[in-house]
């Protein structure tokens, strides 16, 4: 796909996509997403090379391919060194790489909030556990809908401790839809971190994966560690791909969990050429994988790159928000998404009266509207707008929204 211009025919956009059409999609982007055309195009080209001639095909492509895809995964992001991404199946996986990896020390303790996400949770949990640190979880805010960045780093500030090594957080709330001042959080965590010893630093280890490919802040810009995401959501990847971005600093603090498969791998490595230096390669999990959907990932990002950063933003921001002032009309609805763009991203999340969220997603369903319930002690009806929908299918989810009255 040639550079678009800048005004993009979205409904064009939305035609490389073979969703079921039936249904407005209106769940998916957070899930798990439809190939694009272009990336449909590279999985099947790669494919084709690797049933004809596996052996010789992977022998002189894999490194140079995987290689590939990190260099413009660090263009997309902004990851000064593409040796400082790890390639993950997805956000799960990169979580627990890491946690698991990391070099904790007993009487440490990983930080983390009520917010997040069972993966996130589940990993610190086991880490800490072989490790003999601790966690702790702590509530950000007190009402979502008067939500501050002043309050957010307030609260992670006043729970840092002596003994807190890492910060546990999330870019943007699968729950509630909140998108994290992270920038602001980093900025808090560097003036702490001067007054400490290397090893005793708070690293921050983000679960990015809801502003990943929707928001502007790249890797720098964010000012985080470790920056964890799948990449078969809103960056609408081959399915059973993730990655961890982190700073050259960061990755000294890890210990590769499964053996990589790099350029200087061999049957048998001479530890004289081992690497002295721990970097994404490393600590990309080796083994085979779906070689040709871990390949055209590129393409993905490549997807992306041309249609533009801004504007996927603009299209994504425009239709959440003309779908969160829809609800936000409705009597019957309660709205829980922050409606500002500062503190939301792609995900709505909503209640409806009379309805339980299971329920009010099995309706919507039967309306031929595919909404989502997260997996959370409070669980809230999901849509999330991308640039697989159209105008039209907001209005139509509006309409099964209203229509649900008791």
């Amino acid at each position: 796909m040639e550079k678009l211009a800048e005004t993009i025919d979205w409904k064009a956009i939305m035609n490389l996509f073979n969703y079921n059409r039936e249904y407005v999609q209106l769940g998916s982007s957070q899930f798990i997403v439809s190939h694009p055309e272009p990336v449909r195009k590279a999985i099947e080209a790669l494919r084709k090379e690797l049933d004809q001639d596996p052996v010789l095909y992977v022998e002189e492509k894999e490194m140079s391919m995987m290689q590939r895809v990190r260099e413009i995964a660090a263009e997309y992001f902004e990851v000064p060194n593409p040796d400082d991404i790890a390639m993950t199946d997805s956000t799960t996986m990169g979580l627990g790489t890491i946690y698991t990896g990391l070099n904790l020390k007993p009487g440490q303790e990983i930080l983390t909030t009520n917010h997040d996400h069972y993966s996130q949770h589940e990993a610190i949990r086991q880490a800490t556990g072989r490790s003999g640190g601790s966690y702790r979880r702590i509530d950000l805010y007190k009402n979502l809908s008067e939500v501050t960045t002043e309050e957010i780093v307030d609260s992670v500030v006043r729970n840092i401790r002596e003994e807190t090594r890492v910060l546990g957080i999330t870019w943007v709330h699968s729950s509630s839809g909140l998108k994290m001042p992270i920038p602001a959080i980093s900025k808090a965590l560097k003036k702490i971190n001067s007054g400490r010893d290397e090893d005793k630093k708070v690293l921050m280890l983000l679960d990015g994966v809801h502003g990943f490919g929707i928001e502007l802040e790249t890797f720098p810009e964010l000012g985080c560690d470790f920056f964890i995401a799948g990449c078969h959501k809103w960056i609408y990847g081959p399915r059973g791909n993730g990655l961890v971005a982190a700073t050259r600093e960061a990755w000294q603090h890890v210990t590769p969990v499964i053996p990589s498969f790099t350029d200087t791998m061999n049957l048998i490595i001479d530890e004289k050429d081992r690497p002295k230096e721990m970097d994404g390669k490393q600590m990309t999990p080796g083994g085979f994988h779906a070689l040709e959907h871990r390949w055209a990932l590129y393409d993905a990002f490549k997807f992306h790159l041309d249609l533009g950063k801004q504007q996927v933003w603009d299209r994504v921001h425009e239709l959440n928000r003309m779908c969160k002032e829809g609800l936000a009309e409705m009597p019957h609805v309660t709205l829980h998404t922050p409606m500002e763009d500062e503190f939301s991203a792609g995900i709505i999340s909503f209640e409806i009266d009379g309805y339980s969220t299971e329920e009010a997603v099995d309706a919507l369903i039967k309306k031929k509207i595919v909404a989502t319930a997260g997996p959370y002690k409070i669980s809230w009806v999901r849509f999330t707008p991308g640039i697989i929908n159209s105008e039209e299918e907001i209005k139509k989810g509006l309409e099964a929204v209203s229509s649900l009255k008791k």
